[in-house]
């Protein structure tokens, strides 16, 4: 292997990077971040979701309807980033493929 980039390697391994924002624990992951706060997934049929999740729940107080929304969006948000996590990676295994770039 190259020696220079072993070298670089190594220096990644030694000196991980550090993110300013505490969710983040990976390149991949702040981009994620960045990428979905510029580019929302709400549309008209999610919104249409939620206002029927709020119709179908009134007979719960105010801080069960809260907690049950609090779950609600953290597992939206979940599954947004699993995506594009997701995306990415199958995006460049297929960049690897179709260029004959050798895998492990």
């Amino acid at each position: 292997m190259n020696p220079y980039i072993e070298k670089l390697k190594q220096f990644l391994l030694s000196e991980p990077p550090t993110f300013q924002d505490e969710n983040a624990n990976s390149i991949l992951e702040l981009l994620c971040y960045y990428y979905c706060s510029a580019n929302t997934v709400d549309n008209a049929s999610i919104r249409c979701q939620f206002h029927a999740a709020e119709n179908a729940l009134p007979k719960l107080t105010i801080e069960e309807y809260d907690a049950f929304f609090g779950i609600t969006t953290h597992l939206c948000a979940s599954y947004e980033k699993k995506a594009f996590m997701d995306g990415v990676q199958v995006g460049m295994r297929l960049f690897q493929e179709l260029n004959d770039v050798p895998t492990k």
